[in-house]
């Protein structure tokens, strides 16, 4: 959500966001805590160039307050702007 709502911000109002979060889970001092979540996220973004759309896509990562209540923990993230499929 932090990643639209920037995107839409910036006037790139996006068409699709899908995110995947891939969570890691690993052991420590007997006890189980989340070591690294990757997320994957894809978009299609009408009027964007690949540089914006990077560029807004970590701002979101390191402004969104899932990241910051979660900074003990990795967090990697790649993000694709895919085309806007043509109508039928």
């Amino acid at each position: 959500m932090a990643f639209a709502n920037a995107l839409s911000n910036a006037g790139h109002v996006p068409e699709v966001v899908r995110t995947t979060a891939i969570v890691h889970f690993g052991g420590q001092a007997g006890a189980f805590s989340i070591s690294k979540i990757e997320l994957q996220t894809e978009a299609q973004v009408g009027g964007i160039d690949r540089t914006a759309f990077e560029q807004i896509a970590q701002g979101a990562k390191k402004s969104c307050p899932v990241s910051k209540a979660l900074a003990g923990t990795e967090i990697t993230l790649d993000a694709k702007l895919t085309p806007i499929a043509a109508p039928r």
